[in-house]
């Protein structure tokens, strides 16, 4: 079983501190389970000018980093409240701090001054990552100056934690 086909983010603090909203796809296409492009649970979005929810990086290929601040699907693919909302809307966890496990990571990646995540505390961003085959937005290192967006900071390490990265989210706005 391929990573993206689990529960691939988990909450680990309690969630009623934070403000979970719906906001409509930019590309409606991607929450069709059967989409060759269908976002996965813990997946990074940004919303854009028109107040849609889009991919935080470009997926037409890995590497792509996030310009700003990211938010989390808390929604599985193919969830059919997702699909059966009018204009395909999809959770994110939009205010509020919280603390979770994902899948959706690659600690090996290094991009733009960033780093590969290997210590408690690192800061965390949001870049185009292959998973299984798939290209996604999930986490990547980051150093304090490199100027892309920090999302949160290493709380524990997939070593130590059954293959999950744990992290605490960055304020939001």
């Amino acid at each position: 079983m391929s990573t993206i086909q689990r529960v691939n983010f988990e909450p680990f603090s309690d969630l009623l501190k934070t403000q979970v909203r719906d906001f409509p796809l930019a590309d409606k296409t991607i929450a069709d389970p059967l989409n060759a492009n269908a976002f996965v649970d813990g997946e990074w979005f940004v919303i854009d000018a028109t107040g849609k929810a889009a991919r935080a990086a470009s997926v037409a290929g890995a590497g792509n980093l996030a310009t700003q601040t990211s938010y989390p699907i808390f929604a599985e693919r193919g969830r059919s409240d997702v699909l059966a909302m009018s204009g395909r809307k999809v959770p994110l966890i939009f205010i509020g701090r919280f603390e979770a496990d994902t899948r959706i990571f690659d600690a090996a990646v290094a991009l733009s001054g960033g780093a590969a995540i290997t210590t408690v505390g690192q800061p965390l961003k949001v870049a185009s990552i292959t998973i299984g085959g798939k290209i996604v937005c999930g986490l990547v290192g980051a150093v304090a100056a490199d100027g892309e967006p920090i999302v949160g900071r290493v709380t524990r390490l997939p070593a130590t934690n059954g293959g999950k990265l744990r992290f605490v989210s960055a304020s939001t706005i």
